[in-house]
């Protein structure tokens, strides 16, 4: 059996981002958190499952999956391939944009509930070992955590390397799923429990998904292959300023396929400025 690879941002959206498969969105958030019981998160609404952009110019709309919980906790759940030196800080620019949207004019500051962001990356962003880390803000003394209306955790991919063998809890099965899911041909025996992940590995079965669903994964698959080469090959021969030309030609070439922004964003590394002057560019050839 072949399974899509759950770091793609097409596979990542379906697999957390279905309102018919809400429960597993729910294990992995309860996973990541650390939620035990009596505090798990037991009931989610899914906020625009296909987060369609605002606008070409919105950084916000380089989002995955939103939701809120039972509690009204706001959850910005995000995967990143491409590495950013500045994730950290985008990470922290949408999550207060988030916090900050919520309220409409007449409304207090009581109303805001918390967002909390989960962030799962295919390469190392901080100096820590751990592949996952939690950051509250807390009172530098005391360490009490009273500032609670932001918080971020992330799952670095490249700093986890147990083998099945190793795995003792839900969110190393998790992370082991997203990691190795597209090498695995069958669902080994030590990620059958909890059962959800059984349910997970069904949304990633290739059989299941429809030829147009498959279509959009190949296009993404074979814009992230070009990108890979195209910047390799101008990194090779010492080129910077190439390497930035031929992202604008594969943002261009997407454009030109009417792609979806956020998927061009994370597929050059390109920000909302430069794909808007390019759409321009293509405007005036036509």
């Amino acid at each position: 059996m072949i399974f899509l690879d759950p770091t793609s941002d097409i596979a990542f959206k379906k697999l957390f981002g279905s309102s018919e498969h809400k429960n597993v969105l729910m294990s992995f958030l309860n996973s990541v958190l650390e939620r035990h019981e009596g505090e798990r998160i037991i009931e989610v609404i899914i906020n625009d499952p296909s987060n369609h952009p605002e606008t070409i110019e919105s950084k916000a709309s380089i989002v995955d999956v939103r939701c809120s919980d039972q509690q009204g906790n706001n959850y910005i759940v995000e995967m990143q391939v491409v590495k950013q030196q500045d994730y950290a800080a985008r990470c922290q620019y949408y999550s207060a944009l988030a916090l900050s949207r919520q309220l409409k004019q007449g409304e207090k500051f009581e109303q805001l509930a918390p967002v909390i962001f989960i962030g799962v990356m295919d390469f190392e962003l901080l100096k820590s070992s751990n592949y996952i880390s939690h950051h509250l803000i807390l009172n530098k003394e005391t360490r009490e955590h009273s500032l609670r209306h932001l918080e971020f955790h992330f799952v670095e991919l490249k700093k986890f390397s147990k083998s099945l063998d190793e795995l003792h809890d839900d969110l190393e099965k998790w992370t082991y799923l997203l990691k190795n899911a597209k090498a695995i041909e069958k669902v080994p025996t030590e990620l059958k429990k909890p059962v959800v992940l059984q349910e997970a590995f069904d949304i990633l079965a290739q059989s299941n998904w429809s030829i147009r669903e498959l279509e959009a994964y190949d296009r993404y698959i074979d814009a992230m292959r070009s990108r890979e080469n195209q910047l390799e090959t101008a990194y090779e021969d010492g080129k910077m300023e190439g390497e930035i030309n031929k992202a604008r030609i594969i943002a261009k070439n997407m454009l030109a396929a009417d792609m979806d922004i956020t998927q061009i964003v994370k597929i050059t590394g390109l920000n909302t400025k430069e794909l808007e002057d390019l759409t321009k560019e293509l405007a005036q050839k036509k």
